[in-house]
């Protein structure tokens, strides 16, 4: 499913979420973004696989004309460094505590890190996971609203845990990257981020957790207006 608004100024903005989550995070973002005047359009991943992710926004991609601010957060990262590969229309990616990968590379473990992920899941027999119940406000929305945060409990989803094993296409070789480090960030460790945005052009680093989109959309809209401006 695709959660279109358009109106007929400024370059596109696309938003694709990350893992276990869906367009419904954007919310607050696109209303914001959508009410000033953008054009904005947020994707739900199939999350049948990395490849199957990718190919889906890129088709996506295929159906925007002109130029293109693409925005991937946390596993969202994946996705958009493949596919936007070899595409001229996109203007900037921006990595929103995202996971950032060489190709063939992983993002390593809590050892190479001095700070632990706080995400803990159940996975059953086809590899699917979801976030143990008890781990979704500390890991996520620690510094969210306590209503949305509860309302977002709801709306996860399963994902498959293979789908973050190594990185595929490396997009941020030919377009201008931001990539943002969430300093309170309890699910992907800010130093692992640190390490990942070596990657990019701009580094930004905000006072905030993993899901700033609900607990400071304003600071996310203020970025993607001064790319699509």
């Amino acid at each position: 499913m695709v959660s279109l608004n358009y109106c007929q100024r400024m370059k596109s903005i696309i938003l694709v979420h990350g893992a276990w989550h869906g367009s419904w995070c954007w919310e607050l973002v696109e209303s914001r973004m959508v009410k000033d005047g953008y054009k904005v359009l947020s994707v739900d991943l199939p999350f049948t696989g990395l490849d199957d992710d990718a190919a889906f926004l890129s088709n996506i991609l295929d159906s925007v004309d002109g130029e293109i601010v693409l925005l991937g957060h946390s596993y969202g990262g994946m996705v958009i460094s493949k596919a936007a590969v070899g595409r001229y229309n996109i203007s900037h990616l921006v990595y929103l505590c995202a996971i950032l990968l060489k190709e063939g590379d992983s993002m390593g473990g809590s050892s190479e890190s001095s700070q632990e992920s706080k995400i803990k899941i159940d996975v059953d027999e086809n590899l699917s996971s979801i976030v143990k119940r008890d781990a979704v406000i500390p890991a996520f929305y620690e510094d969210v609203d306590l209503q949305l945060a509860q309302d977002a409990l709801g709306r996860l989803r399963p994902f498959p845990i293979h789908s973050v094993n190594t990185g595929i296409g490396e997009a941020w070789r030919d377009h201008p990257t931001t990539y943002v480090v969430c300093k309170d960030d309890a699910a992907i460790p800010p130093d692992v981020q640190r390490r990942m945005s070596g990657l990019a052009d701009r580094v930004l680093e905000w006072d905030c957790g993993h899901s700033p989109f609900l607990s400071n959309p304003e600071l996310v809209c203020g970025l993607l207006q001064e790319l699509a401006g």
